[in-house]
């Protein structure tokens, strides 16, 4: 409040006068405090000036009432919660205690309606409780949030008397067994997570409960108040119990938070702590567009990605360090004063307290650097944690700028550093390598790593941080050494036992997105980092180059086995012409794995495992056979699946032998026989223009659709129309056409299917319309078009807001010997499919192999293409599809 701001006076005045007054009291301060925030004030400004407009009112309104009372009554207006601590956010609760000395009294709950009816007139969202101060401490020894409370406490006005003997008990109360308080806070903070989110990373995190988050903070401190007797986090730097660099990271994430939380709760006119995708679109742009990299992409709404990108890395960051010191400062407030503690020496350097590993010489870390290192090699080989007072220690040294600069300039650190890396012994979560990083050694020894730290992409394809997914797939490939996932990943395991050179497969795997931070190629630009960081961690010559070359190429193995013909022999030899020998394909497959595994949970798909499985094992086999060789295994593959389709079928292999014989081997060894199987008899039964199949996947939530044809050129696109019709958003498509004869084929297309809220489609009367409308347009009765005029449905739900996706169209005219390749990249929306389909039915093109991909909300489309009389695409014609397609997908949903 300005100092020269007038009290309101409501005694007197008619309720309605006083909801005029008050009402026209809360625009005048809102509309000053709106233009504070949006002026860049600290969020712990605007929460104070919230807070202290909110007393005005409550505090008129309460002497108001008070007036009307008659007889005086002893009572005292106390504020608890969030308000207590004057950080309050538009439209927060208002939490009000009314406490009486002694005995309950009727006028004080006719006091307290008597405020609160003109405040819920007010629209203000009230708590409220009537208590005595032997009830308010009486309630706080089963209710939490009761007991908390107590820590809250700030007079607003009335009597002072029963106000401080609540004070002044709670304060004797948590002073009796601080210990106990503090593992109820520990206890509701691990049931928290497990309700809004277990880990800093989510894409749409919570903001106010999720880990890392406002409520962990307040727990800190609630803690800090209970076992330590301070008013705030900086009085734990007088009381000795943490550091000025501790408690700046809680002050900055507090005043960070109730910004956010500010402009969370405007944008969306109430209160709002999930930072969805559309609330950081509104919001970051004020918040965090002076920190948005300069490296826009045109494509994508100008400023909003980077500006979104830079918001949600601040908020990694602290949320990162409230979860690291609300964590120190709740170990420290359990521990109890005790005898002195057990010591067991280890080595010059380290010994155990406790069984917790400490330096011997709090002095070790500033005369030898690298020893900040090392002891995590040393935990390792005793299976030790390090102790609170280490991480702090360790935390702090790193933090000073000397300090980090003497650990990165130690040679040593970087051999130290390099052991931990290929440890495979590291199987602790968070692992030793995860605990190092938070704790700045990563960053100091490799200054490069440092932008990736908390940095986010603004999609929903990477969940994790970059740095987070470089460390989780580093924690796989420790998995796959140690023999974990056998069972799971055979193949991978074997090469994992097979590496040679264990340090630049692990080196690559650690920095394989590290050029991420610099904007397009990251590729390119992460390899010459990569290349600097393994000179500098002291690699060889051959190792640095091959930590280079992974590091360049961590995308190929993914991009081929996802979008390519894997049974193209010219493509394989490629692969293997640039790979070199079948120790780098080897470290590039487990790298790729690792990587895949760790983009989000199950991403790494049994179709994507599958696919990068038989590429790798393709590209081995030519290396150890040579070309002529090379596909014998799978002529002895294709003979296995005939036969055992012939046995699921109850017949002979030679009466299927037709066919059998008239589908592509690709189909033959990328199919499963239970499958091929079903098809084979969908093919038979079929006696119209076309038989459908529909099997419900409800592990996987989709539906999967089979539809059977006569194959023509614009099938897949009037396949396409018709799904779209019913609102059938398909998430994946293989294509096959089999041979009859006489220049006729028929088509097995095979759809990965779900409705357009993400869910499977279980109606059977659905997929009767869609049999039926897909039997009318191959008929030629209806067209698409009206198919899909008679299905139109309106829908007054607003889609969901999600990270955009920029559109990218490829063509490849040298990867096949007889087709063009075509990759189509674009936001996923109803009738992408039927419109990039359609389009190249009008360019008549031929789609011989197509493989259709949705991945959150990017759509992945890869079309093997010819022109219709035979033929690649010239230059010119590559151009004419790239101009259509761009035209057809810009207009789509426009």
């Amino acid at each position: 409040m300005d100092p020269g701001a007038s009290e309101l006076q409501l005694a007197g005045r008619t309720r309605a006068d006083q909801a005029d007054a008050c009402r026209r009291f809360l625009e005048l301060s809102h509309a000053r405090i709106l233009a504070l925030h949006r002026s860049g004030a600290p969020g712990d400004e605007t929460a104070r000036a919230y807070a202290a407009a909110a007393d005005e009112v409550v505090r008129a309104l309460f002497r108001a009432a008070r007036a009307g009372l008659g007889r005086p009554l002893e009572v005292a207006l106390v504020a608890v919660g969030g308000y207590g601590r004057a950080e309050l956010c538009p439209y927060s609760d208002l939490d009000l205690w009314f406490v009486l000395p002694g005995r309950e009294d009727r006028r004080a709950q006719e006091l307290a309606e008597a405020v609160l009816y003109p405040l819920w007139d007010l629209r203000m969202e009230v708590g409220h409780a009537v208590r005595t101060v032997s009830g308010a401490l009486a309630l706080a020894r089963d209710d939490l949030t009761a007991c908390t409370a107590l820590l809250d406490l700030r007079f607003l006005d009335g009597e002072r008397a029963p106000f401080e003997s609540l004070a002044h008990e709670a304060a004797q109360k948590f002073q009796r067994d601080p210990g106990a308080f503090v593992r109820r806070l520990v206890a509701e903070k691990s049931e928290r997570h497990a309700r809004f989110g277990d880990t800093v990373f989510l894409l749409e995190p919570n903001l106010k409960n999720g880990e890392g988050g406002y409520r962990d903070l307040v727990t800190g401190l609630w803690a800090a108040k209970a076992r330590f007797r301070v008013r705030d986090f900086p009085d734990l730097v007088t009381a000795g119990q943490a550091s000025e660099r501790q408690v700046n990271a809680l002050v900055l994430a507090r005043r960070f938070f109730l910004q956010v939380r500010t402009a969370a709760h405007l944008h969306a006119g109430r209160k709002a702590d999930r930072l969805t995708f559309e609330t950081q679109e509104a919001i970051a742009p004020a918040l965090a567009a002076d920190d948005a990299s300069t490296d826009r992409d045109p494509a994508i709404k100008p400023a909003v990605a980077p500006a979104v990108e830079a918001l949600m890395q601040r908020y990694f960051l602290h949320a990162k360090a409230v979860a690291r010191e609300t964590e120190r400062l709740l170990e420290r407030c359990l521990v109890e004063p005790r005898r002195r503690p057990s010591i067991k020496r280890v080595d010059d350097s380290f010994a155990l307290s406790d069984g917790k590993l400490v330096a011997h010489d709090p002095e070790l870390f500033h005369h030898r650097p690298s020893e900040m290192v090392r002891i995590f090699n040393v935990a390792l080989a005793t299976a030790a944690e390090l102790h609170g007072d280490t991480r702090d220690l360790i935390a702090e040294t790193v933090a000073h700028p000397h300090g980090r600069a003497r650990l990165g300039e130690d040679p040593q650190a970087g051999a130290e550093l390099l052991r931990l890396l290929v440890d495979s012994r590291d199987a602790r979560s968070p692992s030793l390598l995860e605990l190092a990083h938070d704790l700045g050694l990563l960053s100091a020894v490799m200054p490069e790593f440092q932008p990736c730290t908390a940095r986010v992409q603004h999609d929903l394809y990477h969940v994790f941080t970059v740095d987070q997914h470089q460390l989780y797939a580093v924690a796989r490939l420790k998995a796959l050494e140690r023999g974990e996932l056998a069972a799971e990943l055979p193949l991978a395991s074997q090469a994992m036992s097979e590496v040679r050179r264990r340090a630049p497969l692990y080196l690559g795997t650690l920095l394989h997105d590290v050029g991420k931070p610099l904007g397009k190629g990251h590729s390119e630009s992460g390899a010459k980092l990569a290349n600097a960081i393994a000179h500098r961690l002291g690699l060889a010559g051959d190792d640095v180059a091959q930590t280079e070359f992974l590091v360049r190429k961590h995308l190929l193995l993914s991009h081929l086995s996802q979008r390519r013909d894997l049974s193209d022999v010219a493509m394989v030899a490629n692969l293997a012409h640039e790979l070199h020998d079948e120790e780098t394909l080897r470290e590039l497959y487990l790298l790729t794995l690792a990587d895949l595994s760790m983009v989000a949970p199950g991403n790494l798909t049994a179709w994507k495992e599958q696919l990068l499985r038989e590429l790798y094992a393709r590209t081995l086999a030519h290396f150890r056979r040579g070309p002529d060789l090379a596909g014998s295994d799978e002529g002895v593959l294709v003979k296995k699946r005939r036969a055992r389709v012939a046995e699921l079928a109850g017949e002979k292999p030679e009466a299927l032998e037709g066919w059998l014989s008239s589908v592509p081997d690709r189909y033959l060894t990328t199919t499963a026989p239970q499958q091929i199987a079903r098809h084979l008899a969908l093919s038979r039964r079929r006696k119209g223009p076309v038989a459908v199949e529909v099997i419900n996947r409800p592990r996987r939530s989709v539906t999967e659709l089979t539809v059977c044809a006569d194959d023509a050129p614009g099938l897949l696109a009037r396949i396409a129309g018709v799904l779209l019709a019913s609102r059938v958003d398909v998430l994946a498509a293989s294509i096959t056409s089999r041979a009859l004869g006489g220049g006729r084929a028929e088509a097995l297309d095979v759809f990965t299917t779900r409705d357009r809220y993400g869910r499977p489609i279980t109606d059977p009367k659905r997929w009767q319309r869609v049999e039926e409308d897909l039997e009318r347009v191959l008929a030629g009765r209806a067209t698409v078009e009206q198919v899909i005029e008679e299905r139109r449905e309106r829908s007054s739900l607003p889609e969901r807001v999600v990270p955009a996706v920029r559109t990218e169209i490829e063509v490849d005219n040298e990867v096949s010997a007889d087709f063009s390749v075509l990759d189509v990249f674009t936001q996923d929306r109803l009738g992408v499919l039927y419109t990039i389909t359609r389009t190249l039915a009008e360019l008549r093109l031929d789609i011989q192999l197509s493989k259709v991909a949705t991945e959150a909300a990017r759509v992945a489309d890869v079309f093997y293409l010819r022109e219709s009389g035979g033929g690649k695409l010239t230059p010119e014609r590559v151009e004419e599809v790239k101009r259509a397609l761009g035209e057809a997908l810009a207009q789509l949903n426009s």
